[in-house]
Order: C-alpha cells, then sequence, then structure tokens
C-alpha cells in the first residue's frame, strides 16, 4: 500500500512507500485503487491496434478515455517537457502527472516546474521523492552518483518511480527517437513490466518541439539558454557541445546513457527491501561492492574492481565537496569569495554541488572597481543565472592601504583591506578562498583550514598541521578561518574539470589577436601573454607543455622579492 502525503501545499504530493505494517500517520491516506506489483506483472498487456497511429495528443486522449485514473504521465521537468504536458493539459489538466525529485535537481528545475504547473493550469501533479531511510543507509553523504552512477540512479529514481507508477496500468513518457542513438528504436506504445508504455512524440524532431513551444507561447527550461538540452540531477547533467547529441551531457564521461527508468525487463532493485529484519550494524549491499560487518561504524564500500574506482578529477571533487560540508556544519557565517576568474568559478560550482544546487552562504566580489569590463559583465550574468546571493561592496580607496608597498601591491592590497572590511561589516566568521599551493611558493605554506588574527593576518607559524589530509576545523571561539577547497589542485586540474563540467569563465582566458590571460586581476597590474591557445582543449595541451609560472602576468609579483610574502601575511588571500 502507498500513502500520499497530503501535508503538502498546493499540487505537489510527496509518494512514499509503506514499510511492514507500519500505521497511517496523521494526514497521510492510503492511495485507492492500488493493485500489488506481482498482480500487475502478470497480466500480459494489450497493445490496442489503432494506437499507434494516433496523434500526439489523441494518444493521450485514447489512453484517458480508456484508462481514466490509472493512466499517467512521468515528466522530469526538463528541456522538452512542456510540450507533452501542454497536450495532457488539452485533454485533463486533472492527468495525473508523476514527477520525481532526486534531490540532486537543479534549482532551476523546481522553479521551472512550479512556473509549467501554474501556466498549464496542472491540478494533479505528484512529487516522487526517495525514501529518506533507504537514502540514509546508502547514500549518507551524498556521493553515491560518483561512486556508482547507477546505484545512485537505482536509489534516487528506478526504485521510486516503480513504487509509485504501481497503481497504474498505462503511463506516458516524453522520449523521442532524435535525442540520442540509444532512443532511436523506441515505439509509440509498447509493453513494459506488465504495463502499456506510451511515447506520444517519439517521431516528432527537437525543431518540431520547439516549434510548438514557440507557436502556443510556453515558457523554456531556464537551462536551456546555457547549453543544457536534456537536464538531469545538477551532479552528472552539464551543457551540450555543438554537434552532440541532446544527451551527450547527461553522465559525462562515463560508458552510461540511461538512467534505467526506460528499459523493457522487470525491475531488479539494487536495494532490496530485506525479507527479515537485519542484524544491527548491517544494511543491505550495494551491487559489485564488499563490505565489512565487523566493526560498529558504517560500512564502507569498497569498489569490486579498478574500473569503478575514482579518477583523479572525482577524487579531487570528492573531496572539495566534504571541506565545503564539514565548514559550514562547524563555522558561521560564511561567505564565498568570487573574483570572477576560473578558480573561484569551478569552487562556486563545486558548492552548488555540496548544496544541491543552492549556495546557503552569500558570495563576495572585493571591487575596487578595476575589474575587465568583461569580467564585470561575467559577473552580472552568471550572479543571476546561478542566483548568487552577491556581495560587491567597494574596497577602500588605494591611500588606505600600507605606503611602503611597491605601487602595483599597493592596489593589490586594497583587496585586503575590503576583505577585512566586510568581515568586520557581515560578522563573518569563515571565508572560503579559492587558492591553490601550486600558484606560488608562498602558497605552498597554506593550510585548507587556515587560521587568522583578529585583523586578518596571517602568521605562518601559526598554521595547524594537517598529516594525511586531517582537517582540524574546530578553533578557539572569535577565531577567524580561512577555508581552501582547492589547496590540492593544480592549474591543470581546474582546466580539465572546467571541461569535463562544461563550466562556464571569462572569455579573457581564451586567446584573441595572439595572447590570453591566465591569471585575471585588476586592469593595470595584469597582463596577457602570448598564447595561440583559443579552446579549452588547446588551453589544457598548453598547459602540459608549458614551464611559464600562471601568475607571470602579475606585475606586482615581480616588484620585489618579498611583496608577495608581505601581502599574505597582511591578509591577502
Amino acid at each position: 500500500m502507498f500513502y500520499l502525503d497530503i501535508r503538502s501545499l498546493g499540487t505537489v504530493i510527496s509518494v512514499q512507500p509503506e514499510r511492514g505494517a507500519r500505521p497511517a500517520r496523521q494526514g497521510m491516506m492510503p492511495m485507492s485503487g492500488v493493485t500489488d506489483a506481482a498482480t500487475i506483472h502478470s497480466i500480459p498487456p494489450t497493445i490496442p491496434s489503432d494506437w499507434q497511429a494516433l496523434s500526439a495528443l489523441d494518444l493521450i486522449r485514447a489512453a484517458w478515455d480508456a484508462h481514466g485514473e490509472k493512466f499517467a504521465l512521468v515528466s522530469s521537468f526538463g528541456a522538452d517537457s512542456a510540450v507533452l504536458l501542454h497536450l495532457a493539459a488539452q485533454v485533463d489538466p486533472a492527468i495525473p502527472v508523476l514527477t520525481l525529485d532526486t534531490q540532486k535537481l537543479f534549482p532551476a528545475t523546481h522553479r521551472y516546474r512550479d512556473t509549467l504547473t501554474e501556466a498549464l493550469g496542472l491540478t494533479n501533479v505528484r512529487l516522487i521523492r526517495p525514501d529518506a531511510e533507504t537514502v540514509a543507509a546508502h547514500d549518507p553523504v551524498g556521493l553515491l552518483f560518483d561512486q556508482d552512477p547507477d546505484a545512485c540512479c537505482d536509489l534516487r529514481k528506478v526504485q521510486p518511480l516503480a513504487l509509485a507508477l504501481r497503481p497504474y496500468t498505462v503511463w506516458a513518457t516524453g522520449r523521442r527517437r532524435d535525442q540520442a542513438q540509444t532512443r532511436q528504436g523506441i515505439a509509440r506504445v509498447e509493453a513494459e513490466d506488465g504495463r502499456l508504455k506510451l511515447s506520444p512524440l517519439s517521431d516528432w524532431t527537437e525543431a518540431e518541439v520547439e516549434a510548438y513551444r514557440l507557436t502556443h507561447g510556453l515558457p523554456a527550461h531556464p537551462l536551456v539558454e546555457q547549453g543544457y538540452r536534456s537536464i538531469g540531477c545538477l551532479s552528472c547533467t552539464t551543457p551540450v557541445l555543438e554537434g552532440e547529441d541532446a544527451r551527450a551531457g547527461r553522465w559525462r564521461g562515463r560508458e552510461k546513457t540511461e538512467c534505467g527508468l526506460h528499459r523493457a525487463t522487470p525491475v531488479v532493485p539494487l536495494f532490496p527491501a530485506p525479507a527479515t529484519p537485519l542484524p544491527p550494524q548491517v544494511s543491505p549491499v550495494l551491487s559489485g561492492a564488499s563490505v565489512s560487518h565487523s566493526s560498529p561504524v558504517p560500512p564502507v564500500l569498497e569498489p569490486a574492481n579498478s574500473s569503478d574506482r575514482l579518477t583523479d578529477l572525482d577524487a579531487l571533487e570528492a573531496q572539495s565537496i566534504f571541506i565545503f560540508r564539514e565548514a559550514f556544519a562547524r563555522i558561521r557565517p560564511l561567505a564565498l569569495l568570487w573574483s570572477l576568474g576560473k578558480d573561484s568559478n569551478v569552487m562556486i560550482w563545486l558548492a552548488r554541488k555540496a548544496f544541491l544546487g543552492e549556495l546557503p552562504f552569500p558570495v563576495a566580489h572585493l571591487d575596487t572597481g578595476l575589474e575587465f569590463d568583461e569580467t564585470y559583465a561575467f559577473r552580472d550574468r552568471y550572479a543571476k543565472e546561478w542566483n548568487l546571493n552577491l556581495i560587491a561592496d567597494a574596497c577602500p580607496p588605494i591611500e588606505a592601504t600600507d605606503p611602503t608597498l611597491p605601487p602595483g601591491a599597493r592596489v593589490a592590497a586594497r583587496k585586503s583591506l575590503g576583505l577585512a572590511q566586510a568581515v568586520d561589516k557581515y560578522g563573518f566568521a569563515g571565508i572560503f578562498a579559492g587558492i591553490r599551493r601550486d600558484e606560488q611558493a608562498t602558497r605552498a605554506k597554506e593550510r585548507v583550514f587556515s587560521p587568522r588574527g583578529l585583523d586578518g593576518t596571517w602568521d605562518v607559524r601559526d598554521q595547524p598541521p594537517e598529516f594525511w589530509d586531517q582537517f582540524n576545523a574546530d578553533f578557539p571561539p572569535g577565531t577567524h578561518i580561512r577555508i581552501h577547497p582547492l589547496l590540492h589542485w593544480t592549474e591543470l586540474d581546474i582546466w580539465r574539470y572546467i571541461r569535463r563540467e562544461g563550466i562556464p569563465v571569462c572569455e579573457l582566458y581564451f586567446a584573441k589577436n595572439g595572447k590570453r590571460y591566465r591569471s585575471l586581476g585588476e586592469k593595470g597590474i595584469t597582463e596577457p601573454f602570448d598564447s595561440t591557445a583559443a579552446t579549452i582543449d588547446e588551453i589544457i595541451a598548453e598547459l602540459a607543455a608549458t614551464r611559464t609560472s600562471e601568475r607571470s602576468g602579475r606585475t606586482m609579483d615581480h616588484e620585489s622579492e618579498d611583496v608577495f610574502e608581505r601581502l599574505r601575511a597582511g591578509g591577502y588571500l
């Protein structure tokens, strides 16, 4: 039996599986007409002979007329979802619409779901979430998508949908043959797992879908204009490049092409409910993994073979996400420094992954008024698109800096004063900064969790040991902390990750007229260097061969031998 959580507001309803003989909780009611899964699977479905030739609208109408409340649409509220939902709304806005909330979706998808639901007048949208206890048992830190994406999809999508579909004998999806080579054999009507499965748009093209959307004035998913042509979970979806098929951005870099919802064989759960209660400290084991039950701590899953192991970028990403979450759990309030450069863009991307798409702290740009026009344009665009809580206070004037510093260093020192000003104004106990050890010799002495003096000053002799990446996040009350999630990354790691994830960066990084910037600072103290690398792949190839320092274009670094050390000691990043 299932229960609908009727405490949710509006038309969004969550579906949860009942465990054993658990009584109904207050505010919940049994779903009517629920048929046991084994009963459904024992009924061979009959495909009406005339359905294959029906138009998309008529096919939905025929299914609704013949099966009524036993018919449902399944929608991701993704890039192409508006058309199928619009067709269904013309038949009856009360047709059940099941949509999965994996708890890892883009925030833009949640907003789009609400926008489209209201625009189309849908009255029966049912939000399906994975069972919280099962997620806690098998993906306690939320990184299963990196370790085993098939298991993550099974946990958060396949099994919840299989449970939610039990009351239905017919369901429809928005799959199309032109979306990927793996979908070219899609039938308009097919039998699957004892149900009829409809793909009313199977023979439509992407151009026809877009033309329909424009003709009927349907809102577009906000991520489409950023290059996302197929939209799934934030952690496993990247923009699509020119010439790629619509689903090329899903699970990029992996052999995986489908989440597992669309297959012609009965679902075999990776996380089956145990027939009898398990002994204490023992949980159902992931397929292809080994686990020891001898320890009272949660089991550690080990890949069954080397091909399942994390790549170096996966490991760096996982460590950075851990650092973000550890800092957020221990230090408040926090802010993230956004220099508008490639490293801080990667840092924001990682933070969005760490906190399921929405940063739970503000982003601060220390504005000297001397940034390049291109970087200001980048800031204004992506602060909005990434839904950032942006603080962009002006830094103190150069006259307020140490007059004994060289001229270029005084310009940079304005940011030190700007940061101290922000910490004092907003009371930040911790600041995320995107520095890396390989950038400069002084930064090689840094720690991931770096305590600072009350005035923001840095004393290399006062830094805690971090042997074997054991980070100390416990400091006396009142201590100001700088947190460096990218400290272990290299410049080459940053660009490889940007390529893998499709992370936007400022256009100044790409060669134009034989010049490009490797490190972005203020005008007047930042110079480009000779380069023909106009694409990310060309940049990566260039970095693999170069022996020139990344900060060679920062003129302040060359004003005196100790200038960067002095800036760092005074609170510079």
